[in-house]
């Protein structure tokens, strides 16, 4: 028996899967509860685990999604969780050789990038992961908030098997306008709208929350968010809490009329949302942009390019140009260099000899990939080397985007 291996785990070590992260994660051991919401959700995912001398000490697991893209379109990747090692097993190696074997098994079934949320900034920067997306939370001040435009459309309350339905719908839609978001499975959309238990600590939130949707004047659903609301009466006045548990809104005027629904409930005195972007307009919906406040602005997605091409070529761009780039790779996948020809119609990537106008490592390439920092940002940062004057500029322009990408879930 080898005395260090990766390898997939069978149906019957899951338990074990499970209990594994969880330690790594300063979480109690699962209950038979937790072990079996997760059972076929785990046994359907691609469940790597690390091994010293015979005992699963190190986990981590990969689901198939797709990434929406700058310019339309989504590209398929694999989404990175559950990643630990046991505290009584650290810095021997087992990450490494966990993130090696995952990297070599999306670019084995076409992956061209992973992405995954990091519990820490420092982790996965070593395995050529870059930050894509932030975030951030809003603070909004219910009880004085006054909107410019005028009320539009129409909101309901909704049903709990209402609301998944609407929102699956939705969030489809949203997601397609906004470079950065997942697609989800109907497993998901169930445990997100509260019809699903996965014994997290916050099935009952999830079950128990108040559940709308917003319709245009055409009677259609554009909108939807589940919120709850802790109540608090200092000195006898209502000064309650609201708190928005999920939102999406396929259209600007949805946003929109979801916010000022959070202003017009009664005892509620401050809603906060998020994640949400940091470039959300929300402050220029109001009479008063400071009745909204951004704060805890943090690094949300990451992603870590593995096929060089097949990623830039997926994306769309908003003026046409050229551009050479050296990526560094030490992890092997997308090291080369590679000339970029892009436009509105349109791009192709293809290895050259050409001169680089831009030397990067490959985290960088994945920061910049989908539009949310540019390239100007990077080299300011020093990540960036620029080989031709002017490169810099002209690659910030290339990869420019209409929309901030942003990513409005976690997993």
């Amino acid at each position: 028996m080898a005395a260090h291996e990766v390898r997939t785990i069978r149906d019957d070590e899951i338990p074990t899967f499970i209990d594994v992260q969880r330690t790594a994660m300063l979480m109690p051991p699962p209950s038979e509860a937790v072990v079996e919401s997760r059972r076929d959700l785990y046994g359907s995912q691609r469940c790597l685990v690390a091994v010293d001398e015979g005992r699963i000490v190190g986990t981590t697991r990969t689901f198939a999604t797709e990434l929406t893209l700058p310019g339309g379109g989504a590209l398929p990747v694999g989404a990175v969780s559950s990643v630990g090692v046991l505290p009584t097993h650290r810095r021997r190696g087992h990450l490494t050789r966990l993130m090696t074997a995952q990297l070599a098994d999306a670019a084995e079934r076409g992956e061209a990038l992973t992405i995954l949320i990091s519990a820490e900034w420092p982790i996965y920067g070593r395995y050529g992961y870059g930050m894509v997306t932030e975030a951030c939370t809003v603070r909004l001040d219910a009880a004085t908030a006054a909107f410019r435009a005028a009320p539009t459309g129409r909101t309901e309350l909704v049903d709990a098997k209402a609301y998944r339905d609407v929102f699956a719908d939705v969030y489809a839609r949203t997601a397609a306008r906004t470079p950065g978001h997942i697609t989800w499975d109907d497993v998901w959309m169930d445990i997100t709208t509260g019809l699903r238990d996965i014994h997290d600590g916050q099935d009952e939130q999830r079950r128990d929350a108040r559940k709308v949707a917003w319709y245009d004047g055409a009677g259609v659903a554009q909108g939807a968010l589940a919120y709850t609301v802790a109540e608090s009466w200092p000195g006898n006045r209502p000064r309650g809490t609201l708190t928005v548990l999920s939102l999406a809104a396929a259209t600007e005027e949805a946003e929109r009329e979801l916010y000022r629904f959070l202003t017009s409930i009664d005892w509620v005195s401050e809603a906060v949302v998020g994640p949400r972007p940091p470039d959300d307009p929300l402050p220029f919906h109001l009479v008063d942009g400071r009745a909204a406040t951004f704060g805890d602005v943090f690094d949300h997605l990451w992603a870590r390019v593995v096929d060089v091409p097949r990623a830039l070529t997926a994306r769309g761009y908003l003026s046409a140009g050229s551009l050479v780039l050296a990526v560094v790779d030490a992890g092997g996948h997308a090291g080369g260099r590679w000339a970029l020809d892009a436009g509105p119609d349109g791009a192709t990537c293809t290895p050259t000899d050409r001169p680089a106008d831009l030397t990067v490592p490959v985290s960088a390439l994945g920061a910049a990939y989908l539009g949310a920092h540019t390239w100007a940002r990077l080299a300011a940062a020093g990540l960036v080397d620029e080989e031709r004057p002017g490169a810099v500029a002209r690659a910030t322009a290339l990869f420019a985007t209409e929309r901030r990408p942003f990513c409005s879930t976690g997993f």
